[in-house]
């Protein structure tokens, strides 16, 4: 008749590491093997790591572990691998990477970038129309002083007064037009620049698998 066994609990140190793609357990099992080794999760997203390995003398050593898993990871994609030196690692993807700082500093660059030329795209038009405006009432107090003298003579240069103007205004109107033009495709240059920014700073090596079920499949590196 076989002895019963003896147990020896045994408490293993673990880490959890971040990063923008995934939450990684790590678990430090000296002397255990994969063979030894047993990873659940359950409905609830509870992740269970148990284990037990023959000792001298007839004693077994055991233990069990239970983690929550993070929001936001997919409990389906959930992956174990157990190193040759004992160590586990329990990977977890996020379900929505998080974005990488040098892609926000590149997103933020962009818009700033974008509202400094919409500014300043506002503030030349601003000046066109007060610039139209002031030569609009200096051609008319022109006309007034030339009428006052002499009607004939007024009426004249009035005439060609107001055809200057007209002139003179369609061609700061059309310069005007052609500025806020290039201007806005300036703009739309950076936005471009922006959008290729955050694709050159995305990684498209997600990593994706279909889900095992409550059993989690353990590999070897």
């Amino acid at each position: 008749m076989a002895a019963a066994r003896t147990y020896v609990d045994f408490v293993p140190s673990h880490e959890l590491v971040e990063d923008t793609r995934k939450h990684t357990l790590v678990v430090n099992l000296p002397g255990f093997k994969k063979e030894h080794l047993r990873v659940q999760i359950d409905k609830y997203g509870r992740l269970r790591i148990s284990g037990e390995r023959p000792l001298e003398g007839g004693q077994w050593s055991r233990f069990r572990k239970e983690f929550q898993v993070p929001e936001g990871c997919d409990a389906g994609g959930i992956r174990a691998r157990f190193e040759k030196d004992g160590v586990l690692h329990v990977t977890m993807p996020r379900l929505t990477p998080l974005e990488d700082e040098p892609k926000a500093a590149a997103d933020a660059a962009g818009d700033a970038e974008a509202g400094r030329l919409a500014a300043a795209a506002a503030a030349e038009e601003k000046k066109r129309q007060e610039e139209t405006e002031e030569d609009a009432r200096k051609c008319h107090a022109g006309d007034e002083d030339g009428h006052a003298s002499d009607e004939g003579e007024g009426a004249r240069q009035a005439a060609s007064a107001g055809g200057q103007a007209y002139g003179f205004a369609r061609d700061r109107s059309r310069s005007g037009m052609v500025r806020a033009l290039l201007l806005a495709v300036a703009v739309a240059l950076v936005g471009v620049a922006g959008l290729y920014a955050r694709y050159r700073w995305m990684d498209p090596s997600a990593e994706t698998a279909p889900a095992d079920g409550a059993i989690v499949g353990l590999f070897d590196y």
